[in-house]
């Protein structure tokens, strides 16, 4: 259910591919800016509510897996960056805290080991939970996500970065010793820097600058007297992870089948959350740069990877949309980035340089991610319809998708914004091809059949073609369609006399739709208003399959000219015609013989051969010289023009009192077109030679033969411009 988008890219739409070291370290700079601070809070959502203790060593873990999870993805077929993510945290934080509850029931005291066991082993399963989902190719799925559901992701990270950083701010203030003015201060230069860089220094890694300049406010403001609350100034110090003993789960007495449940139970609620940020990070990625939207599975080397870090006590590591596009501004997502990401994290990990970092500038950081991500398209759109401007309905539709997939994200989390946006979408598109199965409804007086026909048949079409509907089908028609369907079909009913039914714009029906066809067949049938119907076999062979027409023995045509041309007959039939009565004489066939007397008229009529062509034969070639002009007595026949694939395109039927070949005839020029018999074909044929003898003996004859002939074709140009006219008058 991919669409057209009014949104900007998710990123600068010029991101360079670049795969040099350069760029790639000023990539992984700029990205790790935001990964190891967003990290850092994750950890201390998990570890600092049920195992406090162990919170420096899980900081460490964190950013050791970091490195070991980049260094592996680079094997991937699409990277992407790795972080440990405040969705994942806060639920297995919950998950293990409802599960503490338990623990003493299954023989486990309720210890902060025994938690941290927990976590390690919940996050560690939740690792195999995403790989296996990985190779049942279930990141698939992520394809049929509409394209404003990511412009609403992208719109919901910002605004919880805002949220959580100005909380985080006001925190700051409220630390004995701190100022109001010293948090602004850090924090509000670190978000104008990264502003400034981004828009004048494009090529600068805009996070990272601002984020070296607020270090280096901080520690001035420190020198000067001023308490700034630095990343290491609690109980954060980096050591060396160590990993938790599990032998607090073999234990004598421990109910291993309900722990066990337990734990899987709850790895596969945070596996899927992981595998499923990691699949959009994937796809969000693929429509910034048109790189596949992911592996055939989750490589080996990058599941082990998040086993072990796991293990060592790491956050849950999931794909990052954020960290990834951040990077991909500098360069290509290939192994140099990668590698640069893998040595950054392992220095912050063991050289105790976020112990300088203040908080405050950690914050300003994140705001001016958040600043970065906004959607800048869909804000122009939420602008315009608070202004009242006119919206289009498919800019309606987007903004009420990005609104509501970006309000779920941040009340609830990312997963149900999944559901929400695929859900909304599929309602809109119902509703959208619910409210207009017919994409249009013409008259006879708006198209016609390009069927040659005399003066006094165009002159009924004219005066009864109002009579005649075409229906205009398209989409995909489905259960939401059919109450609209059977009104239209109602309404064109009760003012046609013949109804063509167009289904070549149609990819897809259900039962529910071939069900209201045969009710609308009854319904015309009591009417006596008969439907021609357009075969979709060539355009779409389910619908023509599902549909069944030539079995239940409805009128079909091959294409819509040949439903048009039966239709039309149809409206001769009602109304009679001046050529209706069946005859094979050229007099009271064609209308060549106007304003002539009986002596021209057998003169003329003497001159033309009759001849014979069965149903199938090849009346004219194309390519052919033409030495003469045909006049159909009695059947039709069809004009056909080479066509792709070897294949001919029928231009026009003609059928009884038609010429043939007229204009070839007069300039000379070899035939254009091939004309075949439809059915039993009857014409009159007069050949050059006894028109070159006509002119000699006859030339008032003649001279009346070619004014009539052009009489004709200025009343089906006319025809045409009538047409054209009352179709353009009818938009």
């Amino acid at each position: 259910m991919r669409q057209a988008s009014t949104f900007t890219p998710l990123e600068d739409a010029s991101t360079s591919q670049a795969t040099g070291w350069g760029r790639s370290l000023l990539g992984a700079l700029d990205a790790s800016a935001f990964t190891i601070p967003l990290s850092l809070g994750a950890v201390v959502v998990i570890f600092g509510r049920h195992a406090p203790g162990m919170l420096s060593g899980a900081l460490a873990a964190t950013l050791i897996g970091l490195a070991l999870v980049q260094l592996a993805a680079i094997r991937s077929h699409r990277p992407v960056l790795y972080s440990a993510r405040f969705l994942e945290a806060t639920t297995l934080a919950a998950l293990v805290g409802h599960m503490a509850l338990q623990l003493p029931s299954w023989g486990v005291p309720d210890t902060p080991e025994a938690r941290a066991a927990a976590i390690k082993a919940t996050t560690a399963t939740a690792a195999i939970v995403m790989a296996a989902l990985y190779l049942a190719r279930a990141d698939r799925f992520t394809r049929y996500i509409p394209t404003p559901v990511f412009a609403g992701f992208s719109n919901s990270i910002a605004v919880s970065l805002i949220i959580s950083e100005t909380i985080a701010l006001h925190g700051l203030q409220q630390v004995p010793g701190s100022t109001a003015w010293g948090v602004a201060v850090v924090a509000g230069t670190v978000f104008a820097v990264g502003v400034a860089v981004r828009h004048w220094l494009r090529r600068w890694p805009a996070t990272a600058t601002g984020l070296v300049v607020g270090v280096v406010i901080g520690e001035l403001l420190g020198r000067a007297g001023e308490h700034v609350t630095m990343v290491g100034s609690s109980d954060l110090n980096v050591r060396t992870a160590a990993v938790t003993d599990f032998l607090v789960f073999a234990a004598p007495g421990i109910d291993w089948m309900s722990l066990s449940g337990a734990l899987v139970g709850q790895a596969a609620i945070l596996g899927t959350i992981m595998f499923l940020n990691s699949a959009m990070t994937a796809q969000m990625l693929s429509q910034q740069d048109d790189r596949p939207a992911g592996p055939r599975g989750l490589p080996l080397a990058t599941a082990s990877a998040s086993v072990v870090a796991a293990l060592l006590g790491s956050a849950p590591l999931s794909g990052s949309a954020q960290s990834s596009m951040v990077a991909s501004r500098h360069a290509r997502l290939a192994a140099p980035l990668m590698v640069c990401m893998t040595a950054i994290a392992l220095v912050v990990a063991f050289s105790g340089a976020l112990g300088h970092v203040p908080i405050a500038a950690i914050a300003g950081a994140l705001l001016c991610e958040a600043w970065f991500m906004v959607d800048r398209g869909s804000v122009q759109l939420l602008r315009r319809w608070l202004r009242r401007d006119p919206l289009r309905p498919l800019e309606r539709e987007n903004l009420a998708l990005v609104a509501a997939v970006t309000a779920t994200a941040v009340m609830l989390n990312i997963v149900a914004a999944v559901v929400v946006g695929f859900l909304l979408g599929l309602l809109l598109f119902a509703v959208r091809n619910a409210g207009r199965p017919a994409r249009a409804v013409l008259t006879g007086a708006q198209v016609s059949s390009n069927c040659a026909r005399p003066r006094a048949d165009l002159q009924q079409l004219a005066r009864h073609g109002h009579e005649l509907r075409v229906v205009e089908l398209a989409g995909d028609l489905f259960f939401v369609a059919v109450s609209s369907l059977e009104s239209q079909f109602r309404a064109v009913l009760g003012e046609a006399r013949c109804i063509v039914v167009d289904w070549t714009g149609v990819r897809h029906v259900d039962t529910s739709v071939v069900a209201t066809i045969d009710k609308i067949e009854r319904l015309a049938d009591l009417s006596m208003v008969p439907l021609f119907h357009v075969d979709p076999a060539r355009t779409a062979p389910e619908v023509a399959a599902a549909l069944q027409l030539h079995s239940r023995g409805a009128h079909v045509a091959e294409d819509l000219d040949r439903a048009l041309e039966q239709a039309e007959n149809h409206l001769l039939q009602l109304y009679g015609s001046d050529t209706e009565a069946p005859s094979t004489t050229v007099l009271d066939a064609v209308s060549i013989f106007r304003d002539m007397d009986d002596h021209e008229r057998q003169a003329l009529e003497a001159a033309m051969e009759q001849r014979l062509f069965r149903a199938g034969d090849v009346v004219i070639e194309a390519g052919s010289a033409s030495h003469e002009l045909m006049v159909v007595l009695q059947g039709s026949a069809s004009v056909i023009v080479p066509g792709p694939h070897q294949r001919g395109v029928r231009l026009a039927g003609v059928r009884r009192g038609a010429v043939i070949g007229e204009l070839a005839f007069l300039d000379r020029a070899t035939r254009s077109a091939t004309v075949l018999a439809e059915e039993d074909l009857a014409v009159a044929v007069l050949t050059r030679d006894r028109f070159d003898r006509l002119s000699h003996e006859a030339p008032q004859l003649v001279q009346k033969l070619l004014s009539n002939l052009a009489i004709d074709l200025a009343a089906r140009l006319r025809h045409t411009n009538r047409l054209a006219s009352e179709r353009q008058a009818g938009r």
